[in-house]
């Protein structure tokens, strides 16, 4: 195809080929479903299992309590631990697992990055917390009651979102049994 030329005030400049009006209008169309994408995941109800790296404890913590909610809370160094980055992505990263009408669960992810930079006060509440329940180990799932109390850990589950679920489940389970005797 022959480039055309228009003329402006005694300027002579190329015309732009349809070829590249149809990429910039592409790439348009790209961007504005990725902001749409993003304005969606953003609204997810409050309920599900926060799969979005939510980091603040307390916060966590009053949810579950208000919601009468297990919390895991997740002891994982992901760029450093292999166990650790295939729970997050067999397990955490998987859109079933903040299915709350299969798994009624709230997760907390504590990052222990060896290469990222954190603030200091996330990287305070981490030690803390570690400290607090005596994580050993990475990656170290505490499981609360609702109320705060221990009742159970998990570590990397081979199986993916079922496996992991169900033994999370179990210890929920045997948690509520020992409530009630």
């Amino acid at each position: 195809m022959p480039w055309r030329y228009a003329e402006t005030r005694n300027i002579v400049f190329p015309e732009i080929p349809s070829l590249i009006y149809g990429l910039l209008m592409k790439s348009m169309l790209r961007e504005f479903c990725i902001f749409c994408l993003g304005a969606v995941t953003s609204i997810q109800p409050v309920l599900s299992c926060d799969v979005s790296d939510d980091t603040n404890f307390p916060r966590s913590a009053a949810l579950a309590k208000s919601t009468n909610r297990p919390l895991l809370l997740a002891f994982i160094g992901t760029d450093w631990s292999i166990s650790s980055l295939k729970l997050d992505r067999e397990v955490f990263d998987q859109a079933e697992f903040a299915d709350d009408s299969k798994y009624n669960f709230l997760l907390c992810k504590l990052h222990f990055y060896q290469t990222q930079e954190r603030s200091l006060e996330t990287i305070r509440q981490n030690e803390e917390l570690a400290t607090q329940y005596n994580v050993q180990e990475f990656p170290t799932v505490v499981v609360l009651s609702p109320d705060g109390r221990e009742i159970g850990r998990l570590g990397y589950i081979p199986g993916g979102v079922k496996a992991f679920a169900a033994a999370a489940n179990a210890i929920v389970a045997k948690s509520r049994q020992q409530e009630q005797h």
